[in-house]
């Protein structure tokens, strides 16, 4: 219960972002009868979003937290990499584990990516990131993302509560145009980029767009490096006036040495001291991914009102992962002394992954008449597949190394057909098919009500085949049983006009996500389950320039699979979480020359039920989430005779965080900046800094250890970039 005083106002998370929101709709109430029709300005925060609720609804009148990320923002900012983004964007948390990026949003991962409104596996999802053949794209190669944070019930029915991740490619033009950049930055960041697109015959009916993209780069860690090349090409086919046909491919490839397992901590779980270009890994471990994909669209426009369309998206994906570094990730390990500088490996391993995956969908939308009032209506029906291949190698090496004088060459790379302490291999098979409906209605006196359900079927199985097993030859076959579940999500937004500018808005949808963890029985567990539930006010200021947004959210979720006490490769489907909090964001222009984005978010998350020793009812479910997170970026332009000038500065600060063995990191604060010069409407220069104060600290993870997971934060860098267009 929120408790208001003059005293306690001021100091309370939810008073202090009313107090923000609502000055700023007072001071824009104040001077729209002044200035309103005197700016005739629009931008793009303001352009309809399909990610939220299947509907084309402007962020004003989507019942729930949006943000959007564009391509100007990662233009001024120089950002290429989807973790990146994601670190400046409204309460996601940025999790690095086991080499890779992973994603969540008040307290919970986010399970969900689509491309153009079609889901697909998230590289950073909650599955094992070992297992998975999945990347990210080049950012490059979008126009911009959608980031709804919390479930989204009529377009994404089974998975975390997190959010979903909505990115937009960019489509081909009808006029010639070209552009590009080229950028070079500290630890041989080097990458290009040229994207062309136009149309192809004299009639316009045929056109075409082509990105291209390379990129390598060091790190200002040892060893560790990144390669990346990626081709996008898209088609569309002018039908008949009012039927398109799209057809898309890209292909994409990345070959990384990463950091897999960090570094440790001293004893006491304080800060090593260690370099911070300490790599404590082999240089033959590898991150390679390979990526086809191929997707085709055909939209049909009845009338004005009414259209009808048919996606289909193909994913192929193949990654290599080998391991070897220094790590001891037991509960045992203290940590270093002075006396006992050594860390044991962490063993070797090795993952050959290989999916396919293949998502399509029909949907129809439109308006009707109804009581004197136009409503708006939409239906769905979807179909995904998803198959998995695993083979794993592990061979036992517990050789200890002196961390602080330890080199990468002195792990030697393993024969990996020869002493295989197991050699594993997976298979899993996935088939989710769903149908939606839902329909805005628009009652009088400006109230909106969103009603719909999206009823999901999922059907999993696989097997397990291990040829060779605490190194002996083994030949046992486990095939899991076919787990097929189904339920009706129900999806309920209401959204009141209070002025044509601001809105007051509610939602609640329900949780899905079928598990394959199994009960004593033998029985496969209950899905887990659950609810989201939000209300807030959202505002468009400066004549539709500037969105403004506060947002009050609670989800909990049952159903978590616990470990039987009675036997523990067993499990009890009793387990409850709940995660409550704040979002504010403003997003767009104050005025011509000065753009914004500012956030700010409020977590507080708890088990409701004990469980195990260490997760008892009542503490942090999510101790690596930061209660309180702050992140700001302003892009100025100057005025007079310096016109051609440019500058921003960014802020991201957040609270403490805890790993689930309590390795703690205190609050923090990085800045950035960036100063850009327009020479001409065709080529502008852009310089960029990121942690311009050097800070050290350490990313945040729920796995870190006193023996490892431990991953520094990236030190002050320098990037210079050269855009240019013809």
């Amino acid at each position: 219960m929120f408790i208001f005083s003059q005293q306690n106002f001021l100091h309370h998370p939810l008073s202090f972002s009313i107090l923000i929101v609502l000055s700023i709709t007072s001071l824009h109430a104040e001077t729209v009868n002044t200035q309103l029709e005197t700016i005739t300005v629009k931008s793009e925060p303001s352009s309809t979003l399909e990610a939220a609720t299947g509907l084309k609804l402007k962020p004003k009148e989507t019942p729930q937290s949006i943000s959007v990320i564009t391509q100007e923002q990662l233009k001024d900012q120089g950002i290429s990499s989807l973790s990146k983004a994601l670190k400046q964007t409204t309460g996601i948390n940025v999790i690095r584990e086991s080499g890779v990026s992973r994603f969540q949003s008040r307290g919970f991962y986010i399970d969900q990516i689509e491309e153009d409104g079609l889901s697909s596996t998230v590289p950073g999802s909650s599955s094992n990131p070992y297992n998975t053949s999945s990347s990210s794209s080049d950012l490059d190669i979008y126009e911009h993302i959608e980031v709804v944070r919390g479930a989204t019930g009529l377009t994404q029915a089974n998975a975390e509560p997190g959010g979903t991740i909505n990115a937009v490619r960019k489509q081909p033009t009808k006029e010639f145009q070209m552009h590009g950049y080229v950028q070079a930055g500290q630890w041989n960041n080097v990458r290009s980029m040229v994207d062309t697109s136009g149309a192809l015959n004299n009639s316009k009916t045929v056109r075409g767009r082509l990105v291209a993209i390379s990129g390598t780069q060091d790190s200002f860690k040892n060893s560790v490096n990144s390669d990346t090349r990626t081709l996008y090409s898209v088609l569309d086919f002018d039908l008949t006036p009012s039927t398109l046909l799209r057809l898309g491919a890209i292909y994409q490839k990345t070959h990384d040495v990463p950091d897999y397992f960090g570094i440790p901590m001293a004893v006491g779980g304080i800060d090593s001291g260690l370099p911070a270009n300490t790599y404590l890994g082999s240089s033959w471990s590898t991150l390679d991914f390979e990526k086809y994909n191929a997707f085709a669209e055909l939209e049909h426009q009845f009338n004005d009102d009414w259209k009808i369309s048919a996606n289909i998206n193909s994913n192929w994906n193949k990654s290599l992962k080998k391991l070897g570094g220094l790590a001891q990730l037991t509960t045992s390990y203290s940590g270093l002394t002075n006396t006992n500088p050594n860390i044991k490996m962490n063993d070797f391993q090795k993952y050959n992954n290989s999916s396919d995956e293949l998502t399509a969908r029909i949907a129809l939308s439109g308006k009707y008449s109804l009581f004197h009032a136009t409503h708006e209506l939409f239906a769905t029906l979807d179909y995904s597949s998803l198959y998995e291949l695993s083979e794993r190698k592990y061979i036992t090496n517990r050789t200890a190394y002196n961390v602080w004088s330890f080199s990468p060459s002195q792990i030697s790379e393993p024969d990996w057909n020869k002493n295989l302490t197991h050699h594993i291999f997976y298979n899993n098979y996935v088939v989710q098919q769903a149908a939606s409906l839902g329909t805005r209605l628009n009652f009088p006196k400006d109230f909106h009500l969103i009603l719909g359900g999206r009823y999901t079927q999922s059907t999993t199985n696989g097997s397990v085949y291990y040829e060779t097993y605490n190194g002996k030859p083994d030949g046992e076959y486990a095939k899991n049983r076919e787990v097929k579940k189904n339920k009706l999500i129900p999806y309920i937004g209401l959204t009141y006009d209070l002025t044509p500018n601001t809105s007051l808005y509610a939602s609640h949808t329900e949780i899905f996500k079928p598990q394959s963890f199994r009960n004593i029985k033998g029985e496969i567990l209950d899905p887990i389950v659950g609810k989201n539930q939000e209300i807030g006010i959202k505002s468009e200021l400066f004549d539709h320039r500037l969105n403004a947004s506060l947002a009050l959210f609670n989800i909990e979720q049952q159903n978590r699979p616990l470990t039987d006490s009675r036997n523990i490769n067993y499990y009890i489907a009793e387990g409850k979480v709940r995660s409550r909090g704040i979002d504010v964001e403003l997003s767009g222009k104050v005025t011509d020359d000065l753009a914004i984005f500012a956030s700010y978010t409020f977590n507080k998350s708890k088990y409701l039920q004990t469980e195990s020793s260490r997760y008892l009812a009542g503490s942090n479910f999510s101790k690596h989430t930061p209660e309180h997170i702050f992140r700001m970026y302003t892009q100025y332009q100057l005025p007079g005779i310096f016109d051609k000038w440019s500058t921003g500065m960014g802020v991201s600060t957040q609270t403490e965080t805890s790993s689930l063995y309590d390795i703690h990191q205190g609050g923090y604060t990085l800045w950035n900046a960036n100063l850009r010069y327009t020479y001409s409407e065709n080529l502008s220069f852009n310089l960029i800094g990121e942690n311009l104060t050097n800070k050290r600290y350490y990313e945040n993870n729920r796995m870190r250890m006193n023996g490892g997971n431990n991953f520094l934060g990236e030190p002050r860098s320098m990037l210079f970039r050269v855009d240019w267009k013809y």
